[in-house]
């Protein structure tokens, strides 16, 4: 086998970027594209600046979907010809680029632009970045994977609660001071990330290994099934009411409440805290435990407590329920991807990448219709209960479905 950039190394100490530092490199370029999370706490200031409805808003937002769809299509291909390290330098790059873009330009127009490139380029990094990690430590693949899970929402704890105080010292001082606060961040953490991408792209020749695994049939009759589009479909019904809820909980908060003992900050900082606790939990968890009561219970329960939140007219109450509903729901995307079968690794790849596209579909189409029917009756509350009924929809589907049973009665479950 020739050596090329992606080429193994002799010994350790001829590498001149150690494991440990391009690891570390890579969590902390996985963090900062986190700061998007400051977005929604933007929202309501966002639509005066820029002078759009909620439907606008929605649109704007889901515009990253559209970014995210043809990456979702060629990452696994590019990969495969480029190496996971020149693909996540490239991911790094763009979405630097996506960030400066925003922020440079800050028109509506250039906004939009931006948010086009950073679903491509972030949906590339979220592919390249954790194949990666894992390539730099085979043995520890299912540590690795949580690892850029809990990197991935930290951030938003943090992220959120920032926002609000930059929201809070422009509030008195006009559009300028708010743009000032909106896109001058953007420019610094887009900087930030391409000096990451720089780090990666110093030495062509970095010593570390990437194998990437040999490709394996993909067999039509095993994807064009039943089990297969549920699973999809279960993939898409969550992505879309998260997101869409996430999104919009700010506004509604701030139209429905006339005073806030906890700002919408904390509500969305309550998210990321919920994914990390959850998610660092599943994976010390045995495999497999609990499959069908996650599978089956965890979307009604957060579902019906993300309503109750909604309905709530305690303002104090609504981060914290949303927080407890994002505990349950935070499980539902792993468990699900383990119940993808793993007979062949084309297969799964296969259905993954068909259950995050027709999330990015479903989210666009939920964010904007969610936007159309707040502007239409002038209540988050009934847009964003409908949206909320997605995660139930998911329980009663997988219920139904007998997701989550035993490997050897469904045949062919993931269990690694």
């Amino acid at each position: 086998m020739t050596k090329g950039p992606d080429a193994p190394a002799d010994s350790a100490t001829n590498d001149t970027l150690p494991r440990r530092k391009l690891a570390l490199v890579l969590i902390g370029s996985i963090a900062l594209p986190s700061y998007t999370a400051v977005i929604p706490v933007f929202g309501t200031r966002i639509r005066e600046y820029f002078d759009i409805g909620a439907e606008q808003y929605g649109t704007l937002i889901g515009l990253v979907s559209f970014g995210r769809v043809p990456s979702l299509i060629l990452v696994g291909l590019l990969i495969a010809g480029l190496g996971a390290r020149r693909i996540a330098t490239l991911a790094l790059a763009g979405t630097g680029a996506s960030f400066l873009i925003i922020g440079i330009g800050g028109k509506l127009s250039t906004f939009q632009a931006g948010m086009v490139a950073y679903g491509l380029f972030v949906s590339m990094g979220g592919v390249a970045i954790p194949a990666l990690l894992i390539a730099l430590y085979p043995a520890l693949k299912r540590r690795m994977f949580s690892i850029q899970l809990v990197a991935i929402a930290a951030p938003s704890i943090f992220f959120p609660l920032l926002a609000q105080q930059m929201l809070a010292w422009s509030s008195n001082r006009g559009d300028q001071a708010f743009a000032a606060v909106l896109f001058v961040p953007f420019i610094i953490v887009g900087a930030m990330l391409l000096v990451g991408s720089g780090l990666l792209a110093v030495r062509r020749r970095s010593q570390v290994r990437v194998e990437l695994e040999i490709p394996s049939a993909i067999k039509l009759q095993d994807l064009l099934n039943f089990r297969s589009f549920l699973i999809v479909l279960l993939f898409a019904l969550h992505g879309a009411a998260d997101n869409t809820v996430y999104q919009f909980l700010p506004q509604f908060m701030e139209t429905h409440f006339q005073r806030l003992p906890l700002a919408p900050a904390w509500a969305l900082a309550g998210h990321g805290l919920a994914y990390v606790v959850t998610r660092s939990f599943l994976s010390v968890l045995p495999e497999g435990l609990g499959q069908r009561a996650i599978l089956t219970l965890a979307g009604p329960i957060g579902g019906l407590t993300v309503i109750g939140a909604l309905w709530c007219e305690t303002p104090v109450m609504v981060p914290i329920l949303y927080t407890v509903a994002c505990l349950f729901f935070a499980a539902e995307y792993p468990v699900l991807a383990s119940e993808i079968s793993s007979l062949s690794i084309g297969n799964f790849g296969s259905v993954l990448a068909g259950g995050l596209l027709a999330s990015e579909l479903v989210t666009f189409a939920l964010l904007k219709g969610t936007g159309r029917l707040a502007d239409h009756t002038g209540d988050f509350r009934v847009a964003l209960s409908v949206t909320a009924c997605g995660f139930i929809a998911f329980g009663i589907i997988a219920a139904l479905a007998g997701l989550g049973k035993s490997a050897s009665a469904k045949g062919g479950m993931a269990n690694e």
